[in-house]
This record gives structure tokens, sequence and C-alpha cells, in this order.
């Protein structure tokens, strides 16, 4: 759609002059069923294949694990359907990852606790349905994790919600 032409030309198309990313965190608010998920799925994607840095760390949390996983299983989806990206990668279902053996990086699907999340080195953060979660902590985990590298993005993905107090609202 022309305003994920728009999201993927900014994000990616504007760089400073050292050559990095001119953005480093985006809040995609948009409503429901415009396709934000299969979206970010395509940003993983083009970070994992793309970006030339080696050892990349690529994860999608949401406020629960079934939500988290629909990152993935788009993403999972795009690659099945294209013989050379799935030739270059190892898909494995069960720990929802995605490996590139040849710049050993990888993206994977985390659940919604922070405790676990400190040694993380993050390149990319997708937080979906930022709405949903209870409080801040685990985007606060996130955050902090990609603090070494030098030019993590973090993308934060919603619908409208206010029913209820959140990160949000």
């Amino acid at each position: 759609a022309p305003w994920q032409q728009s999201v993927i030309a900014n994000l990616f198309g504007w760089q400073r002059l050292d050559g990095t990313r001119r953005y480093r965190e985006m809040l995609l608010f948009v409503p429901r069923k415009n396709g934000k998920t299969a979206l970010a799925a395509g940003i993983v994607l083009y970070m994992l294949f793309c970006e030339k840095e080696l050892g990349m760390e690529l994860y999608s949390a949401a406020a629960d694990a079934e939500q988290a996983s629909l990152v993935f299983a788009h993403a999972k989806g795009m690659i099945r359907q294209d013989p050379e990206l799935n030739s270059r990668c190892q898909i494995y279902e069960t720990a929802q990852s995605i490996v590139l053996h040849t710049s050993m990086s990888s993206y994977k699907v985390v659940s919604s606790g922070p405790r676990t999340k400190h040694g993380f080195n993050s390149n990319l953060v997708i937080i979906d349905e930022l709405h949903a979660l209870p409080d801040r902590s685990l985007v606060d985990v996130l955050i902090t994790s990609t603090g070494a590298r030098k030019q993590p993005l973090i993308v934060h993905c919603t619908t409208c919600d206010f029913a209820r107090p959140s990160i949000c609202n």
C-alpha cells in the first residue's frame, strides 16, 4: 500500500552523513487489518537479509506469545514463497526463529516477560500491539538492549485502544 511504501522509504531511505539510518525508532499507529504485522515481517526480513552487519540479533515481542509469533508467521511465509531467501536461511519452527548462518544473524520471537531479556544485544526490536502491554517494563528492557549497536531500530506497532490504561494511553 502507498502508506507502507512511505514508511519504508522514510525509515530506510533517509541516512545520516556517516551512512547510518536517520531514524532509530518508529511508532506505527494504524487501525486494525491494515497490514502492520506483514509490514513488520518485511522489515525483519530486510534487516536480516540486506543489512551488512555480522551477528545481528532481531526480535519480535508482544503482550503474549501468540501475538508475538504473528510476525514470525508472516516472515516465515514470505521466505517460503521465495526460493532464494528460503535457500539462504534456516527456519526453526519450534523455537520460532530464523537463522542466517552466513552472517551469524538471527531473528527470534520472545515472550512478554522482561526478566529474561537483559542479555540481548538487539539490532531490531519489533513490539507488536504495544497498547496491549500491561506496563512498560518489557519495552524498556528491549530498548536498552540496543545501546551497543551502531544503528539499531525499534518498531512499535499498535492500534487504538482507549478502554484501559496502557503504555499508549
